[in-house]
């Protein structure tokens, strides 16, 4: 048990501490929970190539991710999936291009955030 938990700790490091509503990655992506008309985080910070996967973990509701402004979503077009997000789906985008981008709900313009590209 105690060769285990050093194997885990010398394999996957330190425990990291962050502030709750962000984000951090570690190599594999970094996540967003789409459930309750909330994203979970809202706001985050990526470098550039980061994927970000937008998990629909809603019982009932579709969401639809996309870059400002709506509805036509034009500052950063390629973030749009261009249909809606229903539970249990996911979508991904890979942030290619340094900037804060904005984004919004096209489906309840009300709920959005903003990932910071580094």
């Amino acid at each position: 048990m105690i060769v285990a938990i050093a194997v885990g700790l010398a394999v996957f490091g330190a425990v990291v501490y962050w502030p709750a509503g962000s984000s951090i990655s570690i190599g594999g992506g970094t996540e967003i929970v789409m459930k309750d008309k909330i994203y979970t985080p809202k706001n985050l910070r990526v470098p550039v190539g980061e994927r970000v996967t937008f998990i629909n973990k809603d019982s009932k509701e579709a969401y639809w991710p996309a870059s400002n402004i709506h509805p036509t979503h034009e500052i950063y077009s390629e973030f749009d999936p261009k249909k809606s997000v229903r539970p249990g789906e996911s979508w991904s985008f890979v942030f290619k291009k340094q900037g804060e981008w904005k984004y919004h709900d096209h489906l309840f313009p009300e709920i959005g955030g903003t990932i910071v590209v580094e």
